[in-house]
């Protein structure tokens, strides 16, 4: 019972790694089921045993994209950084998981291929989840907090403050998928964020805060 148990954990886990990897290439409309079983090497009888729809394997690969974000965001609190420290260096840490994460990569492309409606964002809204909405509403609120706190300039109103999380996301994302490379992802990411905290922070608080890359990253 336990080796039948464990092939069935390891088949669910070729059949996320292969759906990724479709959804990442092709995209979500044009992914299908026969294409990821194919790629798992599986049968569709085994696919459908794990899954029943293409939306359901979806959800799952945006369930795992999102783990991956969770644990880079642990591992830099772990440091005790500022807010706004966290806030650039997650964008970066962003960047490196487009380029080398495959459930990341596909988060974000069915993400964009399912045209979501968004009107006024909802980054938890218990649903399945969601790449925009998931990074936005994360760098977002440390932003938020880092006004909060003081590390912006006091005149600086919260939806300013937001203004770099949207163009680092959108960004990137765009960059990445564009083949741009990692090191001119970077350079571009460190200009963002040399020119809008320039505008956002207190005179005595830009040299407190690094906005290249994170080493190591």
């Amino acid at each position: 019972m336990a080796g039948k148990q464990q092939r069935s954990v390891q088949t669910a886990e070729r059949l996320l790694a292969a759906a990724a990897e479709q959804f990442a290439q092709q995209g979500y409309v044009r992914a299908t089921l026969a294409g990821i079983s194919l790629g798992a090497g599986v049968t569709k009888g085994a696919l459908f045993f794990h899954f029943s729809t293409k939306d359901e394997i979806a959800e799952a690969v945006q369930n795992r994209g999102r783990d991956v974000m969770e644990s880079a965001v642990r591992q830099l609190r772990a440091d005790g950084k500022s807010h706004l420290q966290l806030a650039v260096d997650l964008t970066y840490a962003l960047g490196r998981l487009l380029r080398e994460n495959v459930y990341v990569r596909a988060s974000a492309r069915i993400a964009r291929d399912r045209h979501p409606s968004y009107g006024t964002l909802r980054y938890c809204d218990g649903g399945a989840p969601d790449f925009y909405g998931q990074w936005l509403g994360l760098v977002g609120s440390l932003l938020d907090r880092a006004r909060n706190a003081g590390e912006l300039g006091r005149r600086v109103p919260p939806a300013s403050a937001r203004t770099p999380a949207a163009a680092a996301v959108s960004g990137l994302e765009t960059l990445v998928w564009l083949g741009v490379s990692a090191d001119e992802c970077e350079r571009w990411l460190a200009g963002l964020w040399d020119m809008t905290l320039s505008t956002l922070m207190p005179e005595n608080g830009l040299r407190a805060v690094r906005t290249t890359a994170p080493t190591p990253l």
